[in-house]
């Protein structure tokens, strides 16, 4: 039986730097957001909302860029989840 994948996955592409205000280089989160992502009362809307806030600071070329890495990892942790 396969596993219903409904995860909200992390913004994180592995890109982590940090720049001087504190927002990751690789997904535009701070580090506060990043740390709140982990806890475990984190709603999924807070989740969807952040992910609208964090894709609105990015210009529109680094934005695709990132989607296309982000929907990639999305895919591979389905696929994971499938095995």
């Amino acid at each position: 039986m396969k596993k219903k994948f409904n995860k909200i996955v992390s913004p994180c592409i592995s890109i982590c730097q940090y720049d001087s205000e504190n927002k990751c280089l690789g997904c535009m989160r701070t580090k506060d957001e990043r740390v709140k992502w982990k806890k475990d009362e984190t709603t999924d809307a807070w989740k969807h909302s952040n992910l609208e806030d964090i894709k609105s600071r990015m210009s529109d070329s680094f934005r695709k860029s990132w989607e296309d890495t982000y929907e990639k990892k999305k895919q591979r942790i389905k696929d994971n989840a499938k095995t």
